[in-house]
C-alpha cells in the first residue's frame, strides 16, 4: 500500500490511536470524511488483512498494526509526496534572464482596446 492522501492518513492514525472496535461514523464526525473515503480506505485495509470489520465497527488486525508501525515514516512522514506549493528554489529554476525582453501573450490582448485606440476613439467606459 502507497500512495496515501490526507484521508487515507487520518483514518490509519484515528484506527491506530483505539485498540478497540471503532464505530465509523466517528470518522464522519471527527473528520468530516464521506462515507466514500472511510469506506475506501477500509475496503484496502480488509483486502491485505490489516484491518476487520463487523457491521459498521471496525479495528485494525495486529498484523495491521504492526504494519503501521512499521510503515510510519511512508504513511505520515513521505518526503517524495508533492508538496502544496513550489519552494523557492523551483520557482527560481525557470527565472527567465534579466536582460530578456518581455513578450506578452498575443492571444490574452483585447485587440478591439487597440483598434479603437488607433482610430482616435474614448474607450466607452471612460465616459460619463
Amino acid at each position: 500500500m502507497s500512495d496515501f492522501s490526507s484521508s487515507d492518513r487520518e483514518v490509519l492514525r484515528f484506527l491506530f490511536s483505539k485498540r478497540d472496535w471503532v464505530d465509523l461514523y466517528e470518522l464522519h464526525v471527527e473528520f468530516g470524511l464521506s462515507p466514500a473515503q472511510v469506506i475506501d480506505m477500509l475496503e484496502r485495509l480488509l483486502g491485505v488483512g490489516f484491518a476487520e470489520r463487523q457491521g459498521v465497527q471496525a479495528r485494525l488486525t495486529p498484523q495491521g498494526r504492526e504494519w503501521v508501525l512499521a510503515a510510519r515514516g511512508e504513511i505520515f512522514f513521505d518526503t517524495d509526496s508533492k508538496v502544496w506549493r513550489p519552494s523557492s528554489d523551483q520557482l527560481l529554476s525557470g527565472a527567465m534572464a534579466s536582460l530578456t525582453p518581455y513578450l506578452p501573450d498575443l492571444g490574452l490582448i483585447d485587440r478591439n482596446f487597440f483598434i479603437q485606440l488607433a482610430l482616435g476613439k474614448e474607450n466607452d467606459d471612460d465616459t460619463g
